[in-house]
Order: structure tokens, then sequence, then C-alpha cells
């Protein structure tokens, strides 16, 4: 069973306050502390158990132990509450590589302790790297391990992690070591509303996480607003379909395209993807789906056109997939990429190492799709929609194409993201030229 216990500070002065607040750079402060950082290992790790050992003592020791580690220059340390004897400490990665050994767990723990976590692609849809630390309460180290996944407790989240990213981050009980300054913001109550451009043509919204997973509240929220906004641009409910929890495994995507193609005759689908992702697959409702697979539906479905949009991890692979193929479905017309190839995927990030989101006011939920979508409302409007029918592509034969490419293009010209700024996230796109 794990507990947030309440987490105590030095006087009035807490971790992230000694360890760097934003504007103090990451070699700089491995200088300033190398002192402390050797005495604290060599007390805690050489000397064996410490009497009278506590919360304060187990911090300390993580976070020196953290600044020893070569880790992402925007990793986080955070606190996932206590662990009692029995206990078995591992961690979920959803696209396990093919020829991956399984990450080895902590086996039963021999004794009561803490269980902390660096996260180095803080928010970031998995896979992504991480660290994960135990410390008894006798000063001990139980378990380290190096993971491409979140971290469970017997089979299961830890308690803490079970909502946002922006509760978790914002929490300094939980969240002890935010160097960089990585803040999120207040999600919106209202998205605004787009103007109908289209007939005939249908979405498949999907978000593919379940609610045992991290960032489910942020592909939630996501994947309303993405509905919301198909519906308005396609002027419909019925040829939007939404795939989500606990109706949302492959089988369950290639079904509503059916029902579109079926009930309504459409002849031109989007197709959208939140989930976590790894190398050319993605997990959809607990269930690995390949971009092999995903070519052979749009080979099956050949009398309908479609475009491809992924928020997901590793997102560029998806891109490079279909734009390498020598035999490419020609019923392909665009894919869009949330993120580079061997990225991450982020949630709202409203501020970081003393910048701020240009549009922090407006995102919400997930940094790509999120500006994705304020750019869909920007040129559907009356006053900018000209600007759409006046562009000039033969790569774009349609108004879908060239509103899709221009809101593409805004949001990377324009520096939206705030994560693609601090260079954690390089959007992709791809279209036959």
């Amino acid at each position: 069973m794990v507990e947030l216990a309440p987490v105590s500070i030095f006087g009035k002065l807490n971790h992230y306050d000694l360890y760097g607040g934003g504007s103090v750079k990451r070699w700089f402060r491995r200088i300033g502390i190398c002192v402390l950082v050797f005495g604290v290992v060599v007390a805690f790790n050489s000397c064996g158990a410490v009497e009278g050992f506590t919360y304060n003592d187990a911090k300390d020791q993580f976070i020196a132990w953290l600044l020893t580690q070569e880790v992402e220059e925007h990793a986080i340390g955070q606190y996932l509450g206590q662990v009692s004897v029995g206990d078995v400490v591992s961690s979920i990665t959803p696209i396990p590589l093919p020829d991956q050994e399984p990450e080895q767990d902590s086996g039963p723990l021999p004794e009561r302790g803490w269980l902390f976590y660096v996260d180095e692609w803080p928010g970031s849809y998995y896979n992504h790297p991480g660290k994960i630390y135990v410390v008894s309460e006798t000063g001990r180290v139980l378990f380290e391990r190096n993971t491409q996944g979140w971290p469970v407790v017997n089979g299961d989240k830890p308690e803490s992690t079970k909502r946002s990213f922006r509760d978790m981050i914002s929490d300094n009980r939980m969240t002890i070591y935010n160097p960089n300054n990585i803040r999120v913001g207040l999600q919106l109550a209202e998205f605004p509303d787009l103007i109908p451009r289209f007939i005939r043509t249908g979405a498949v919204v999907v978000n593919g996480l379940i609610p045992s997973e991290s960032l489910n509240t942020e592909s939630s929220g996501i994947h309303v607003q993405m509905g919301k906004a198909m519906r308005d641009l396609l002027g419909t409910l019925n040829l939007v379909r939404s795939v989500t929890y606990p109706n949302n495994k492959p089988a369950d995507v290639k079904a509503e395209i059916q029902y579109l193609v079926d009930s309504y005759s459409v002849n031109y689908i989007i197709l959208y993807f939140n989930a976590h992702g790894g190398d050319k697959r993605m997990n959809i409702g607990g269930l690995s789906f390949s971009a092999i697979v995903l070519r052979n539906w749009l080979e099956e479905f050949s009398n309908v056109e479609f475009i491809l949009i992924f928020d997901t991890c590793h997102a560029g692979i998806w891109a490079d997939f279909f734009g390498g193929l020598i035999d490419r479905p020609a019923n392909l017309h665009m894919v869009i990429a949330s993120t580079g190839a061997d990225q991450g995927a982020y949630p709202d990030w409203d501020e970081a190492e003393g910048e701020t989101d240009y549009n922090a006011e407006e995102d919400t939920w997930v940094e790509f799709s999120s500006d994705f979508l304020l750019m869909m409302a920007h040129y559907t409007s009356d006053t900018f929609w000209p600007s759409v029918e006046a562009l000039t592509n033969p790569a774009f034969d349609n108004n879908i194409l060239k509103l899709f490419y221009l809101s593409f293009q805004a949001v990377k010209n324009e520096d939206l993201l705030l994560t693609a700024r601090l260079n954690r996230q390089t959007p992709q796109i791809w279209y036959p030229e």
C-alpha cells in the first residue's frame, strides 16, 4: 500500500528553492553542491543503516543521488509515497521493444521505505526514460532501476499519480525537484467553436489510454476537445465517432471506420490518435497497434481518402514510416505528428526555464493538439477562411488539406509550443509532393 506522506522542509526553504529555481544552469548547480552530494552519498550508502532515519533524510538522499546521475536536462524528481514490507515495486512500459528483456521488479521489499521517481521527460506520454529509487527507513537503497514506463506498486499506480500532470507538478509535497520551474496553468472551461466547413467527411477520434495509465486525465480532456472541434468543423454529430475506454481497442477503431463507410457513405476520414507510443506502434486500449496494421487498413478501405494525426510519444516515427513506404497507399494524403521520432509528446506546459508559453491562457491539456485546434478555429473563422481557399499547392487539392497544413505551420512557425522552444518537441508533417 502506497501513502503520500506529509513533506516537511528545511525551515521555510523547500527543495525546489534549494536546488535551483529556473534561473541556475544545471552544470553550475552540480559544481556548487558537489561537496554536499559526496557527503550525503557516502553517509547513506557507505555506512549502512542509519538510526533515526526520517523521510527528510530519504528525500535528501534521493536528490543527492539524482544529482550524480546522467539525466535529461528537464528532469524532475517526485516523491510517490511510502512502501510497506512485502510490496513489489516495478514499472509498466506500454510499448516494450520486441527484443527487450522484461524490466526487473524489486521483489518483495524487506523493509518499509519511500518511493521516488525521476521523470526525465516530465509529463510526456510513454515510452520515455525515467528512474525509480526506493529508500528504506534505515537508509538502505532497496531498489534502483532505469525504466521506460511509469512506476507501479503491486501492479497498480501509486495513489499520488492518479491525477493530472498539472496537479502533480504543482504539488510541492510530490514534486520535490523541479530546477527548470516547469509549471502548468489552469485548464479552460470553454474552447473556441469552429465554423462548419465540410460535408461527407468523417472523423474517428481515438483516446487510446485506459484509466490505469499515466496521463489519462490529459488524454480524456483533449479527447473531448478534439471531438467537439471535429463536430463543429464537419457540422454533424453522426460523422464524428468517439473511441475511448472501455471500447478503445484496435478492433473498435476499425469498426468505427466501417460504420462511417457503411452508414453514411463517407469518402474522407480524419483519423486522430492520442496514445502512448513507441517504435512504429502505439498502445490502444491496452493492446499493441502497429504501423503495418494501419497501413493494411488504409489499403482495405481503398475508396476512402485519409488524413492521419498522431499525438503520441515518438509520433514522428509514423510520419517517417508512411513517408518512406515504396508501396504507400494512394489514399493517404497527409500525416501529422506532434513530435519527432525520438522525442516525447507533452501535456500543457505554461512555464519552464524562465520561458512562458505564448498562449498560456488559451491552450490546455496537451501541448500540440490543443494549439493545433486553436489554429483550426483561427483559420475556419470568416476572417481567415479566405486564406485557406487561396492557398495554392499541387499537393492540396481540397480545403481540408489546406486547413490542416496552415494550422500545422502556424503552430510550428509561431513557436506556439513551449516544449518546442525548449527543444523537447518538434512537430512533423508529411504529404506526397
